[in-house]
């Protein structure tokens, strides 16, 4: 059946039957009599040609095609709201949502300090903060259900070529361990000794960052001791209590380290990098309130960045 051929007040007053869990709640919300929100509701059923709803007794309990419809109405009802906030507006005011994907280990602070400038500037907008996997972001960008998503690498495979990839910032990563724990100096065999706790089973930061300063034979996976699928906050909870030694983003741990709670591990070489990058649908076009809050992205300390100014990777498109 095609949308054009349904009654999208009988929708309505479905959703708000299923809402209110019966037929007299609705018709009080919707200032109709009892007869005719029951009417509505059997003309909707006639016209699909299914049941919303069994009835139980008294009760109405959604059937399984119930419950479909009213996700797909909340979820229409939901981005009708989001588009009128952006349009009904003061002239001049941003209004409405922004939907922004981050990779597990994502830097808090990073990120608070851009929402609290985007929303200082726009305070009537609002921001939805979405954590996922790579692959996961991808294909929820790609779909429409993100209008940003950040990614410690470009996006360069041939089946999302239709995102694109600028450079956005540079984190340095450090091994950081609890104050309690044994002096090591650099001695690679007695860090790799140590009780690791880690936030990325497909690419081990402990792997990466011993790599980086002791070279890949020296990578070694043993001894992590708790693997941390949600991020930063719970592998820097654990590691302050002495629980491993984690990699984690140098800006997250130098609160700690002032406070003498953490302090980190050197290494033989230069802090480990990781370039942060900012992900999009590749000629899309863009609205006000998302050339706002690239911006706020896009904005911030010179020296986090890659010769200070965010730039496309050559390679970011195929």
């Amino acid at each position: 059946m095609e949308v054009g051929n349904v009654d999208l007040n009988k929708l309505r007053t479905f959703f708000v039957i299923a809402e209110s869990g019966g037929v007299s709640a609705a018709a009080r919300r919707l200032s109709l009599t009892r007869s005719a929100v029951s009417h509505s509701l059997s003309g909707l059923e006639e016209g699909l040609g299914v049941r919303l709803f069994h009835r139980v007794g008294k009760q109405l309990v959604l059937t399984r095609e119930g419950m479909a419809l009213r996700r797909a109405y909340r979820d229409l009802e939901a981005r009708l709201g989001a588009a009128l906030d952006e349009i009904g507006g003061e002239p001049g005011a941003l209004r409405g949502w922004i939907r922004l994907g981050l990779y597990p280990g994502f830097s808090r602070v990073r990120l608070a300090a851009v929402v609290q400038r985007f929303r200082g500037a726009h305070p009537d907008a609002r921001v939805r903060l979405v954590h996922a996997s790579r692959a996961d972001l991808q294909e929820r960008l790609l779909a429409g259900r993100l209008d940003f998503a950040l990614s410690l690498r470009p996006t360069d495979a041939p089946a999302v070529r239709h995102i694109r990839s600028t450079r956005l910032a540079e984190q340095s990563l450090v091994l950081a361990a609890a104050r309690g724990t044994r002096r090591v100096g650099q001695h690679v065999d007695k860090i790799s000794a140590l009780p690791v706790v880690d936030y990325f089973r497909g690419d081990p930061l402990i792997d990466r960052w011993t790599t980086h300063h002791y070279g890949p034979s020296r990578a070694r996976r043993r001894n992590v001791v708790v693997w941390v699928g949600g991020g930063t906050d719970l592998a820097l909870e654990l590691t302050v209590r002495g629980v491993g030694v984690c990699v984690l983003p140098e800006d997250l741990v130098d609160p700690y380290r002032r406070r003498g709670e953490l302090r980190v591990i050197a290494g033989r070489r230069a802090p480990l990098r990781d370039g942060i990058w900012l992900n999009e649908i590749d000629a899309a076009r863009e609205s006000p309130i998302q050339a706002a809050f690239r911006a706020a992205l896009l904005t911030g300390d010179p020296s986090d960045r890659s010769q200070g100014r965010p730039g496309r990777s050559p390679g970011s498109r195929s």
